[in-house]
């Protein structure tokens, strides 16, 4: 069994990091896809048009007033992937966010 431990101090930062970034897609839980598209519009001053645009600006939100510490988001097949150097975690999101970045309502 192979032990990570952090190497930086980036990496101590991963528990704050994802737990405002899970704090917000709790959040998100309770709007609908039409909910995302505004609360997106709304906090980062840009709507979305095409599909690559709801991806990026749906981090770019999600990431907005969140000190990442240098930690980036991406998007993942299970949700969304906190990454620094070799170290990931990857958060589970919300069936309507997901529904969102899929194209498949509105």
């Amino acid at each position: 069994m192979t032990t990570t431990r952090p190497t930086d101090i980036t990496d101590l930062y991963l528990a704050p990091v994802a737990l405002r970034i899970d704090r917000q897609l709790a959040e998100l839980d309770h709007l609908t896809e039409e909910g995302i598209h505004v609360w997106i519009a709304l906090t980062t001053d840009h709507e979305a048009t095409t599909l690559d645009e709801r991806r990026i600006l749906a981090l770019r939100a999600l990431a907005h007033e969140v000190d990442t510490h240098h930690w980036d988001l991406q998007h993942d097949p299970r949700g969304v992937r906190l990454s620094h150097g070799d170290n990931s975690l990857v958060l589970g999101i919300p069936e309507s966010l997901r529904s969102y970045l899929s194209g498949s309502g509105m």
